[in-house]
């Protein structure tokens, strides 16, 4: 599942590119869906991920996700960043991903 978050970004990544050599706004609006899908997904690998979350917390202190469910939980985080961003790049309220 990891692996799968990984490409997902790739994914999202391309998109985003693709939509910043265009620039139009059907684009964008293509952009926002795949970006909405990827974060939905993301989020629910997030939360029905089947193997070990969490290592020892006495070793680094309160919070350690395991290496795998990590690059889940940040792929997620980030993701759902980045379509805020959309979201309000779209509404007109900020253009910071697209300027």
């Amino acid at each position: 599942m990891p692996l799968l978050a990984i490409i997902v970004d790739v994914i999202t990544a391309l998109t985003y590119f693709f939509q910043a050599k265009l620039g139009t706004v059907p684009v964008y609006s293509l952009g926002i869906v795949v970006q909405a899908v990827a974060t939905l997904v993301l989020i629910i690998w997030t939360f029905t991920y089947q193997h070990k979350r969490y290592r020892n917390p006495l070793i680094f202190g309160f919070f350690t996700a395991t290496f795998s469910y990590g690059i889940i939980v940040i792929s997620a985080a980030v993701n759902a960043l980045i379509l805020i961003l959309y979201v309000m790049n779209i509404t007109g309220i900020n253009s910071v991903i697209f300027g």
